[in-house]
């Protein structure tokens, strides 16, 4: 783990907790924001960052700020807006995705899926993969199978009477593997007053622990397909996680205006 990523985390978990504490989208205190730098020797990195145009500079009230950029929001995130991802509204159809490659083209039935897994669809049979969202992307990369139906197509359709969308959500994805990931991330996210104490002391400490943060946040999303809230099964743990790692980055932010 580089000293580079590791000040990369520390800055973008920084800046996130600070605009979400609502204290403005800076981290500092009574000084300009170019004392801030150098007290935290953050010159550099930041420049770098904004290159990436993961943060932006500007000046606000005759004073210079910092900022995320969109981009720079999602990696604070861990890549995905689950809060966006949740509170999508669903029209109460489901996509389905059904398919019989032929045997000589089983390689191309595997890529398709990991990207089925990678993209959040559930499956119900080892051909039959269903997902709440329209599926404009796949339809257009599936465009060659249009006229082949025997072989792949997408349909859409609700539940028949006697047939529950909460069985469809408990058939299709392992939720019990999914709220032991989550329940794994509290664990590694729950941080005793000692360890506050010695973080604030310790950007670069701080740093290297977000990066396992990071990770542990990965790997709790890994399998969840964020479905929108209508769809939550019963003890879904996700939103729970996710309040956890909201609160822990505000506490980071105020331990560095």
């Amino acid at each position: 783990m580089s000293a580079k990523s590791v000040m990369e985390d520390w800055l973008l978990a920084a800046l996130w907790g600070a605009e979400q504490w609502g204290r403005g989208p800076w981290v500092m205190r009574n000084d300009t924001f170019e004392a801030w730098e150098r007290r935290h020797g953050l010159h550099r990195r930041l420049a770098d960052m904004q290159r990436r145009e993961l943060v932006r500079r500007e000046k606000r009230a005759g004073r210079m700020v910092c900022a995320l950029t969109e981009q720079g929001m999602l990696a604070a995130l861990g890549g995905k807006d689950v809060t966006a991802r949740w509170n999508r509204r669903w029209d109460g159809q489901w996509r389905q995705l059904l398919f019989d490659l032929p045997q000589h083209q089983r390689r191309a039935r595997i890529r398709l899926w990991r990207w089925l897994r990678q993209k959040g669809f559930g499956y119900l049979q080892q051909s039959v993969w269903v997902c709440p969202d329209p599926v404009d992307e796949l339809s257009e990369a599936l465009r060659d199978f249009r006229d082949d139906v025997e072989s792949l197509i997408i349909m859409e359709a609700r539940c028949g009477a006697g047939y529950s969308d909460d069985a469809i959500v408990r058939g299709a994805w392992d939720f019990e593997e999914i709220n032991r990931r989550q329940e794994a991330y509290l664990s590694t996210a729950t941080l005793s007053d000692a360890e506050r104490k010695h973080f604030a002391a310790s950007p670069a400490e701080l740093g290297a622990w977000l990066r396992r943060e990071r990770i542990a946040w990965q790997h709790a999303l890994s399998l969840d397909p964020l479905l929108p809230r209508a769809l939550w099964p019963k003890r879904y743990r996700g939103e729970t996680a996710w309040q956890t790692r909201s609160e822990l980055y505000r506490e980071i932010a105020v331990c560095f205006r």
